[in-house]
C-alpha cells in the first residue's frame, strides 16, 4: 500500500533501507512482502508488529517497464510473452510517458482508431482534397515513418484515400485486430493499416513496432506510455526524445513531471490561422500524442478531474469496427471476471502464453487480396519471458 500501516503517513517520502522501506513519520520499516519488521517507537517488547501485515504487490521490471499483479496471489498469471516484452532490451525504446486528463478508454479508442489520422494528424491538406500524398510526404501514420517502420513504401506512386471501403476486426485470443481498407488512386490496388488491440489496454501499430499503453490513474485521467521497437535489430532513441520535448519538465519551468506543455489549460496552444489555411489541419503544432490529448480529453464536457465521454451520445460507422470490436471485448471480459471466470489474454501456463498472430502493419495489395496474407509474423517463444531475464520485486 502507498500509505503507512500505522496512520497512514505516504510511504513515497519513506527511506529505502537494509532490503525495506521505512516510514520517515515514526519509523515504521517493511519489507517486500509486506511485513512489518519494526515499529521502533513502540515499547521493545510490543508484538503489535506480528499482528499486521501491510498490502504488498508482486512487479517485474522487463524492457524498461514495472509490471505489478494486484489480484489473490493464487490467480498470478504468467507475465504476457508479447513481442515487446520477449525482444531483446536494445530493440526495444520505452521513452515516452504522458498524462493525460481524460479516462483510459476513451484513449484506448483513438489507438484502435486509424481513420482519425486521414484528418486530425494532417498538414497541408485541405478538405477538398480525396488522397493523402504517397511516400516520404504521407501523412497518416504513427509518427514512425518509412517502410522500414511499418509505414507507406516510399517507391509506390499511388495516392491512398482519406476514407474506408471496409474494416473487418478479427477477434483473437488475446485481443482483437482490424484490417483497415482505404481506397487508392489506382482502381486495381487497395491500401491496408493493419492494426491490433491487446486486451486490456494496448494499441499496437505500425507493423507491431509501435506499442501504446493507456494504463488508468483513476477514472478521470491516466497514463499513456509509447513503446517503440526495432524487430531486426538495435534502436536508438531519438523518436521517443523528440516526444519528450512536449512534455519533459524542463529545469526552471512550472510544468510538472509528464505534464503536456500543450494542454486544456491553455487550448493546446491552437493557432486558429495556421488550421484557417490548412497548414495545419488541427491548428496544434505538435506531434501526434498532443493532437490526440487535445481530442480525447474533451468528448463532452470536462470536469475539474477530468474527462469521461458519455458514449451513448456516439454514431458509429464503418470506420469505427475495430474501435467497437474492442469495446465489445471489454464488456464480455469485464462480465466474464464478474462470474468468477478468468479474461482473454491471460495464462497460468507457458504453453498457453504464446501470440503466435502475425503484428499487422501497412501496405498496398491488389484488390481482391486478402489482407491477412500480407501482415508480418514474428513469433517470439514464450519462454524469452522470464523472471529469470528480469527484475522481480514487491512494491508497496
Amino acid at each position: 500500500g502507498a500509505y503507512c500501516s500505522h496512520r497512514c503517513a505516504p510511504l513515497f517520502y519513506g527511506r529505502n533501507e537494509e532490503s525495506g522501506l521505512r516510514c520517515v513519520y515514526h519509523g515504521w520499516k517493511y519489507d517486500v512482502e509486506g511485513n512489518v519488521l519494526e515499529t521502533p517507537g513502540e515499547p521493545p517488547l510490543s508484538q503489535l508488529k506480528l499482528a499486521i501485515h501491510h498490502p504488498a504487490y508482486p512487479c517485474v521490471e522487463v524492457n524498461g517497464l514495472i509490471y505489478t499483479y494486484l489480484g489473490p496471489a493464487e490467480k498470478k498469471p504468467l507475465l504476457p510473452a508479447v513481442h515487446w516484452l520477449a525482444l531483446p532490451k536494445e530493440q526495444v525504446d520505452v521513452g515516452c510517458k504522458f498524462f493525460l486528463e481524460c479516462n483510459w478508454l476513451q484513449s484506448l479508442d483513438g489507438d484502435n482508431d486509424r481513420m482519425h489520422t486521414a484528418y486530425l494528424h494532417t498538414r497541408r491538406l485541405t478538405n477538398d482534397q480525396r488522397f493523402l500524398r504517397s511516400g516520404g510526404e504521407f501523412t497518416a501514420n504513427t509518427g514512425v515513418n518509412g517502410a522500414a517502420h511499418g509505414g507507406p513504401d516510399p517507391r509506390s506512386g499511388r495516392r491512398v484515400a482519406r476514407y474506408v471501403t471496409e474494416v473487418e476486426a478479427d477477434v483473437l485470443p488475446y485481443g482483437v485486430q482490424g484490417g483497415q481498407i482505404f481506397a487508392t488512386d489506382d482502381p486495381d490496388y487497395l491500401f491496408v493499416y493493419a492494426d491490433t488491440f491487446y486486451m486490456p489496454c494496448n494499441g499496437m501499430l505500425a507493423g507491431g513496432q509501435h506499442v501504446i499503453y493507456q494504463v488508468p490513474a483513476d477514472d478521470y485521467t491516466c497514463w499513456r506510455y509509447d513503446i517503440i521497437l526495432n524487430l531486426d535489430g538495435p534502436i536508438g532513441h531519438e523518436y521517443t526524445l523528440n516526444y519528450r520535448e512536449e512534455s519533459w519538465p524542463a529545469p526552471g519551468t512550472p510544468f510538472p513531471g509528464w505534464q503536456k506543455k500543450m494542454n486544456r489549460g491553455n487550448n493546446y496552444l491552437i493557432d486558429r490561422a495556421r488550421q484557417r489555411s490548412f497548414d495545419i489541419y488541427a491548428g496544434v503544432d505538435a506531434r501526434n500524442h498532443t493532437q490526440d490529448a487535445m481530442i480525447t480529453e474533451n468528448l463532452g464536457p470536462s470536469t475539474p478531474l477530468g474527462n469521461i465521454a458519455d458514449r451513448t451520445r456516439y454514431h458509429l460507422g464503418v470506420s469505427d469496427n475495430l474501435m467497437f470490436g474492442a469495446a465489445q471485448m471489454l464488456l464480455q471480459a469485464a462480465q466474464d471476471v464478474a462470474a468468477g471466470k478468468d479474461p482473454p489474454g491471460v495464462a497460468f501456463k507457458p504453453e498457453d502464453n504464446q501470440y503466435p498472430r502475425g503484428l499487422g502493419g501497412s501496405f498496398e495489395m491488389r484488390v481482391g487480396d486478402d489482407w491477412r496474407k500480407h501482415i508480418r509474423t514474428f513469433e517470439p517463444t514464450a519462454s524469452a519471458v522470464s523472471v529469470t531475464q528480469s527484475i522481480e520485486h514487491n512494491v508497496g
